[in-house]
């Protein structure tokens, strides 16, 4: 058993991934944690649910796929109360044997633009603010996911910090263990497979090591735009680098006992483009440049920034899951029929975190009712499915 499971993460990703443990027992892995309000509202509910009468539930492993607010805040709400509990001699009611967690020093600070950039060095060690990211922006840091990245690299920063207090006192968990303390990724050429149990393996599809060994590339390349501006270049090199380096993705793997395979492909908020590289670099497509997959969690909330119609077409599911509430006009309308354009007349599952959609006050549910209506005219094999507004969760079956 495979399954993967949405917790309402409001504009961000909450994911929990069950898996069959040694000896069939239950396993539970935790994939982001949402933005402000989710941890207290939604997650803790669900795994105090998961818990039951047990003193603690225990997750095989905690997954921060990249540090934009939308995924991490959650996480470090868990984490902070964990550490808190400890630091109060408590047990806490969760027990995290191994957490991944790219520090974004580490991904953007191995290489000459930190030694050449105090504004890079500053940004990539957490140590901006608010007024600095906006300064940043004055001088030319224009692309959102590389703006959100900066503002979040202290949350990252102080889950580290949370973790190792947890782990100074109960010995758990490892940051990124599974890769002896380096960064999760995905080799130059080649899989990178990592045992999660015997029957579970994940795949590392991203971040690529090509792109991170382009880092000084591009690095040469802004500064080479603005020779005499070195905020200016900073921003530059942000934009450029930011959105390929942000998020850990992966694809999981249960074999069951009589051999059959489930898998699953998490993708982040990470570009189509990236993924199908790094599937291809992976060896995972077929002639054709396709694969099949039991389920496909949509990147980035199913902007139609991060995924084309193309990529449908590759990257084929029997299930697809999107969560997302509207926010920044997310799930757009456009990804959804990339998406039915791409598997026309061909049987497949939606599942989506909410019916309602938002932003910034303005109702976005008409244009999904426009769209659904379509789809049930012209399209019936495609099927769509929403978490209900008083449960906490949506499990696709």
């Amino acid at each position: 058993m495979l399954q993967l499971e949405a917790v309402q993460g409001n504009d961000g990703d909450c994911l929990l991934l069950h898996f069959d443990d040694v000896g069939g027992k239950p396993g539970l892995i935790l994939i982001d944690g949402g933005s402000k309000g989710v941890y207290k509202n939604f997650l803790q509910k669900r795994l105090d649910e998961l818990r039951g009468s047990k003193p603690t539930l225990n997750l095989r492993l905690v997954v921060v796929s990249h540090i934009d607010a939308d995924h991490i805040t959650g996480i470090l709400d868990m984490f902070r109360q964990m550490s808190e509990a400890v630091n109060s001699s408590q047990q806490p009611r969760w027990k995290v044997a191994s957490i991944w967690h790219n520090a974004f020093e580490k991904l953007a600070g191995t290489h000459a633009p930190v030694a050449q950039s105090a504004t890079v060095a500053a940004a990539a060690n957490g140590s901006f603010g608010e007024q600095e990211v906006a300064e940043l922006q004055d001088k030319g840091l224009d692309d959102p996911k590389a703006q959100a990245v900066i503002a979040s690299v202290k949350q990252g920063k102080d889950l580290q910090s949370f973790a190792a207090q947890v782990r100074n006192k109960v010995g758990q968990p490892k940051i990124n263990g599974e890769s002896g303390g380096e960064l999760i990724m995905a080799p130059e050429m080649g899989r990178q497979d990592i045992p999660i149990t015997d029957s579970l393996t994940f795949t590392i599809l991203g971040p690529h090591e090509t792109e991170l060994s382009k880092l000084e590339e591009q690095w040469n390349k802004s500064k080479a735009k603005h020779p005499a501006d070195e905020r200016s270049a900073a921003a530059d090199y942000l934009n450029r680098t930011v959105p390929n380096l942000s998020s850990i993705v992966f694809m999981a793997e249960q074999k069951s006992a009589a051999g059959k395979s489930t898998r699953m492909l998490l993708t982040g908020d990470a570009g189509g483009d990236l993924i199908l590289k790094g599937l291809e670099t992976a060896g995972l497509l077929d002639a054709n440049k396709h694969i099949r997959l039991d389920l496909l969690k949509v990147q980035h909330h199913g902007s139609n920034h991060s995924v084309t119609e193309y990529f449908f077409r590759q990257v084929i599911a029997d299930k697809y899951l999107i969560s997302g509430n509207g926010a920044h006009g997310i799930p757009h309308m456009k990804t959804l029929r990339w998406l039915s354009n791409a598997r026309k007349d061909q049987e497949y599952d939606v599942y989506m975190t909410n019916r309602q959609l938002s932003d910034k006050g303005v109702d976005l549910t008409p244009g999904l009712t426009n769209f659904l209506n379509e789809e049930r005219a012209l399209q019936p094999k495609h099927r769509y499915h929403f978490r209900e507004d008083s449960a906490l969760s949506i499990l696709p079956q």
